[in-house]
C-alpha cells in the first residue's frame, strides 16, 4: 500500500508540474480575422509583435483567418490544443462564451484586448478609446460650422459605443447645443471591410448636414474618410494615424497605442510576469490621443491645439470624468 502510495503521489506531482510548465512556456500566438494591411487595429497590433521581436529576438507567431467567427473561433482552438499560450484573443467584446471557452484550457494563458474577464488565466489589457474620444469630439466641436456631427462604426456593442459616447461628451463640452449623428451598419460577415455600407451612411449624414464625421469602423472606416474629402467635409480616423490618406480633410485621427499593449503584454509574458489580471492604459500612459502633424496643420490653429492640451490634461487630473460605457451603458447628454 505504502509503495502504491508513493507511486500515485509522483504521478499527482509530475501532473502537477506538467501543467505548471505548459503554462509557464512561451509560445505566443496572435489571430487576426481578415489581412493584416487591411485593418488599422490589425496593423496597430503587428506594429507591437514587430518591435517586440526586434527587442527580443523572439518570435510571435500571427495567423490571419476568415472574417466568420467559426473559423475564428476554430484556429484558435487548434493552436490551444497545441499547446500555444499565451493566446492573445483581439476579439474579446464579440466573444460571447470566452469564459467556458478559455475553462476548456485552465494551463493556457490568454490576453484579451478591451475586454475584462475574472479568470484565472485570463489577462486583460483595457485602453481608454473613451478618453481619446473625448479629445476627437472636442475638436469636430471646434471645427464644425453646422453644429452638426457624425459616427460611424460597425457593431452595435457597448465597447463600440465608448468611442461614440467618449466623442459625444467631448463635444457637447466645447459646444452643448451641438448634435451627433450615429450610425451603426450591423453585423454580417466581412463588415469591417464594407467601405460601400460606411461611405453611403457617411453620405446620408453629410445629406443631413454633418461636417465632421469620426469613423470607429476597422477596415470600412478609410471609405468614410474618403467620401468626406470628396465633398469637401471633414473626418477623422482611428486607431492609426489616417491623416495622410486625404490630406487637408481629415482633421485628426484618435490613435490607439494598441502596439505599446501588445508589447508590454508579450514582454510580461516572456518574463512570466502575471500578477495583476487587468490593466488600463489611457491619456495618462500615452496609450490613446489625437494627431497634429503636417497633414493637418492647416486645419488645427494654435488656439485649438492649446484648448485641447488644456482638455487633456484635465482628463488626467480628473478635472474632467469621461464616462465609461462599457461600465454603465448609458450616454450622458447623448442618450434620448
Amino acid at each position: 500500500m505504502k509503495k502504491m502510495f508513493k507511486i500515485m503521489m509522483l504521478m499527482a506531482s509530475f501532473i502537477l508540474l506538467s501543467v505548471s510548465s505548459h503554462a509557464d512556456e512561451f509560445k505566443p500566438i496572435i489571430v487576426y480575422q481578415g489581412k493584416i494591411e487591411e485593418n488599422s487595429f490589425s496593423v496597430a497590433i503587428h506594429k507591437g509583435v514587430e518591435r517586440f521581436e526586434a527587442k527580443t529576438g523572439e518570435k510571435c507567431a500571427e495567423v490571419e483567418v476568415g472574417m466568420t467567427f467559426k473559423e475564428y473561433i476554430d484556429t484558435v482552438t487548434e493552436y490551444a490544443d497545441k499547446g500555444y499560450s499565451p493566446i492573445f484573443l483581439l476579439y474579446g467584446n464579440h466573444f460571447p462564451d470566452m469564459v467556458s471557452f478559455v475553462r476548456k484550457y485552465p494551463a493556457t494563458r490568454f490576453i484579451v484586448l478591451d475586454t475584462v474577464r475574472d479568470e484565472p488565466n485570463v489577462y486583460s489589457f483595457v485602453l481608454a478609446d473613451h478618453e481619446g474620444s473625448f479629445l476627437a469630439g472636442a475638436l469636430a466641436a471646434m471645427s464644425s460650422k453646422s453644429n452638426k456631427l457624425g459616427f460611424i462604426s460597425i457593431v452595435d456593442t457597448d465597447f463600440q459605443r465608448r468611442f461614440l459616447c467618449g466623442y459625444s461628451q467631448g463635444a457637447k463640452y466645447i459646444n452643448p447645443d451641438i448634435e451627433v449623428l450615429e450610425g451603426f451598419t450591423g453585423s454580417y460577415p466581412g463588415a469591417w471591410f464594407d467601405g460601400n455600407a460606411t461611405a453611403r451612411m457617411a453620405d446620408k449624414m453629410m445629406d443631413q448636414g454633418a461636417d465632421v464625421i469620426f469613423q470607429a469602423a476597422g477596415g470600412a472606416g478609410p471609405a468614410v474618410l474618403k467620401a468626406c474629402a470628396e465633398r469637401g467635409r471633414l473626418g477623422i480616423g482611428v486607431d492609426i494615424n489616417q491623416n495622410s490618406l486625404h490630406p487637408g480633410t481629415v482633421l485628426t485621427s484618435m490613435v490607439k497605442h494598441t502596439d505599446k499593449a501588445i508589447y508590454a503584454a508579450l514582454m510580461l509574458a516572456r518574463r512570466g510576469i502575471w500578477r495583476d489580471n487587468y490593466k488600463r492604459l489611457g491619456l495618462e500612459q500615452e496609450a490613446v490621443g489625437i494627431v497634429f502633424d503636417e497633414h493637418n496643420k492647416n486645419l488645427v490653429t494654435e488656439e485649438m491645439r492649446n484648448r485641447i492640451e488644456n482638455i487633456r490634461k484635465k482628463i488626467v487630473l480628473g478635472e474632467i470624468i469621461v464616462h465609461e460605457y462599457t461600465e454603465k451603458p448609458v450616454c450622458p447628454n447623448h442618450d434620448k
